[in-house]
């Protein structure tokens, strides 16, 4: 058994008072200015070096994008971090200021970061005039992409753009101006836009009905487009002067007549569907502008020489492809038609051509083109780039190149009376134009007079030349 040891005898530990306070005060002191130290340092502290408060950005328009001191946050309803102090803020619809104003921004500093506080801005502003058609443009462009794509999946999405739009003006003083809603509802290609276009008439309060029903709604038939007995037409010879050069054509005179024939209710198939049109007397060239017609042209303009063609791509009016592969030269007589120029290269041309001649020169629109096929032009099929002058009506309508139109491309307008050309050219649309009669390179039995081509307005192609028209 241990012998039990004896511990030595120390004095017990005493806490000293301090300042005259009693250890038990000043050490609760002392932990009360600890708490305080760590409150301080992890709720206070962060927000005083980082101060900034959570905004919620709302506006009576809808998506309204908002500009916080001159840069994009995002478009309402939505909620952003903002730094403390004054800021200036801008609300736009694609692009057009509809409001701005200035904002105080609080600085909370307690524990913000944990329990953050929120401060709401608002505007009550709606669409102005300018955002208004710019929204229509935007509206009708985008129709025009979404309607070329006849398949979605998890790459190519579809957007509501439709209801998107209809959501924005709602409220609006435009509220009621639907003129580029109907118009882009003739843009429907697919099922997601035929009912994203029934979603945007609910949400206006529309009491409208949709040609797209036709197609793709329970009013679809097996057929569409109507048919009549085309006249023949007599082509009379004709001459448009100018001073740098005479270009020959034929007066087509007035007609009424079908511009396309019976066929199945579906898409594309009804791009082509017949339907009664009129056009008035005109002159149209017996061929396409050639290669020397339009040396002429690019020497009096050299802002649409090849040499020029970066500054013309910036702007949107062409692609890299313009006048690849052509020859110009004011020399040499070249029969050949120009082609790798654009639709907008061909208005120019045209536009130039009514200040050189004193006459009102244009592209011809595809009714146009299809009256003066009743002439006997659409005949035969031209195999080659250098057309057979006909003598008695316009040659090579049928094959050489594709020949643009002044009508813009609207997947349903053969089955509907809406004035949609109006409304596009109004907004500038930047849309897809219609070209007609085929190429050298296409096949006869695929190309017919009724056979609807698009391409991009800045699109040029070695197959795509233009012919003239002239009051």
């Amino acid at each position: 058994m241990k012998k039990k040891k004896e511990l030595p005898q120390v004095e017990p530990v005493k806490i000293q008072p301090l300042f005259g306070l009693k250890p038990g005060v000043w050490l609760t002191i002392a932990y009360l200015l600890a708490i305080a130290v760590i409150l301080f340092v992890v709720g206070i502290v962060p927000d005083i070096i980082n101060g900034s408060k959570r905004v919620e950005f709302t506006s009576d328009a809808y998506n309204a994008a908002v500009y916080v001191d001159g840069t994009y946050e995002g478009g309402t309803p939505f909620t952003r971090r903002i730094s403390s102090g004054t800021h200036e803020v801008v609300y736009k619809v694609n692009g057009n200021e509809i409001d701005s104003f200035t904002v105080k921004v609080g600085h909370p500093v307690f524990f913000n970061w944990l329990f953050p506080r929120t401060q709401r801005v608002s505007s009550d502003a709606t669409i102005t005039k300018q955002a208004f058609a710019a929204l229509s443009k935007e509206l009708l462009e985008d129709a025009n992409s979404y309607g070329a794509i006849l398949e979605y999946d998890d790459v190519h999405r579809y957007a509501d753009i439709f209801t998107t739009y209809a959501r924005t003006i709602k409220g609006s003083a435009y509220e009621k101006d639907t003129t580029a809603l109907e118009t882009a509802f003739l843009f429907i290609t697919t099922k997601e836009m035929y009912e994203d276009a029934l979603n945007a008439i609910a949400t206006l309060g529309l009491e409208t009905s949709l040609d797209a029903a036709k197609v793709f709604g329970n009013e679809s038939s097996s057929t569409l487009g109507t048919t009549i007995e085309n006249p023949t037409l007599q082509a009379v010879p004709t001459t448009l002067k100018t001073d740098v050069f005479e270009i020959a054509g034929f007066e087509i005179p007035s007609a009424t007549f079908s511009n396309g024939k019976v066929v199945e209710s579906s898409y594309p198939a009804v791009k082509e569907a017949g339907k009664v049109v009129s056009t008035k007397a005109f002159n149209l060239a017996a061929v396409c502008i050639t290669e020397n017609q339009w040396a002429y042209f690019v020497n009096e303009n050299p802002q649409w020489s090849a040499s020029n063609k970066e500054n013309l791509i910036a702007q949107g009016l062409v692609d890299d492809y313009y006048l690849d592969g052509v020859t110009l030269s004011m020399t040499v007589a070249s029969n050949r038609p120009v082609r790798n120029i654009s639709w907008y290269a061909a208005k120019a041309f045209c536009n130039w051509l009514s200040e050189k001649s004193g006459r009102n020169v244009d592209l011809p629109t595809e009714d146009q083109w299809i009256a003066a096929t009743l002439t006997g032009a659409g005949e035969g099929y031209q195999k080659s780039l250098m057309p057979s002058v006909e003598s008695s009506t316009p040659s090579a309508m049928l094959g050489g190149v594709w020949e643009f139109t002044d009508t813009s491309y609207v997947p349903l307008s053969r089955i509907s009376d809406y004035d949609v050309q109006t409304c596009i050219a109004n907004l500038e649309a930047n849309v897809d134009v219609v070209v007609k009669g085929g190429s050298y390179v296409n096949s006869a039995s695929e190309v017919d007079v009724f056979t609807v081509g698009t391409a991009y307005r800045n699109m040029c192609s070695d197959f795509m030349g233009l012919r003239i028209v002239w009051n």
